[in-house]
């Protein structure tokens, strides 16, 4: 009878931890990617720069996105800065392909001309903040390999947590990510990117634990990017109206005229 006891018992537990790892890391990189976020989007949003002594450098942003290509899942976005007076008007556009890097383009005001960003620029700052060109866009799922860690829960949500070694780390910014992506919405709230010359967490992005639906879409009202080497951060968040409800509106209709070079610099 024990030795009967026995085997159930380790049969369960190989049952129950073959079910815990039935999805693959790369299965749940790919379902983050794949979530629905609507064929347009327009949102009020803003960015807080915040240096290591705490001190806060407010901005507004009007952002709008649309799915150009439905097939392959491509998007565009614009953002405008609105304030303050010092990046007002300056505009970024990118545009999102299918089998090569994305392009992107931003309008300075005070040089009244629109300049391409190179792919080689993918690590500088995103407007004097802690994102990055390339933190901005999505990396492709097939650039990374992905190991699924563990499963372990964050605040109130269960996550997967994903280990993300890029196949060409020449090309990629950072040595890994580890990300924390939630089990409800395939959202990561959490994520770990590692220096290729330290080897440790150089920055930290993390996303308050109130994710909400707007227009029936799961939607991130508030993200944190930090850097852990030079102690500052940078704060994105929608804003609110007096009432409290959110600047963020999904599947209305946006004229593509406001994706492009023209748009860029004129406004219009």
């Amino acid at each position: 009878m024990k030795k009967i006891i026995t085997l159930l018992t380790l049969i369960i537990v190989l049952l129950v931890g073959a079910n815990a790892f039935a999805i693959s890391g790369k299965e749940v990189m790919q379902s983050a990617k794949d979530r629905d976020t609507g064929n347009t989007m327009h949102a009020l949003m803003g960015m807080d720069l915040v240096d290591d002594n705490g001190e806060v450098k407010p901005r507004t942003i009007e952002v709008w996105g649309i799915t150009y290509n439905q097939e392959k899942d491509l998007s565009k976005s614009i953002m405008e800065f609105k304030s303050p007076a010092s990046v007002k008007e300056t505009r970024f556009l990118q545009v999102e392909n299918d089998d090569r890097d994305d392009d992107k383009w931003i309008y300075l005001p005070a040089l009244g001309r629109v300049r391409r960003i190179s792919s080689s620029e993918g690590d500088s700052s995103f407007m004097g903040s802690d994102f990055t060109y390339d933190d901005m866009e999505t990396r492709e799922v097939e650039e990374d390999k992905h190991k699924l860690l563990r499963v372990e829960k964050l605040g109130k949500y269960e996550c997967y947590v994903i280990e993300s070694i890029p196949k060409d780390l020449e090309d990629a910014q950072y040595a890994k990510r580890i990300s924390w992506v939630t089990k409800d919405h395939y959202i990561p709230v959490k994520v770990e990117m590692y220096s290729k010359k330290t080897g440790k967490v150089q920055k930290l992005l993390t996303v308050k634990q109130n994710i909400g639906k707007i227009n029936g879409i799961w939607t991130i009202f508030n993200t944190t990017m930090k850097d852990l080497e030079s102690g500052y951060s940078t704060k994105l968040y929608i804003k609110r109206s007096s009432s409290g409800a959110p600047y963020i509106e999904y599947n209305k209709r946006i004229n593509p005229s406001r994706f492009t070079q023209r748009f860029l610099k004129m406004g219009r």
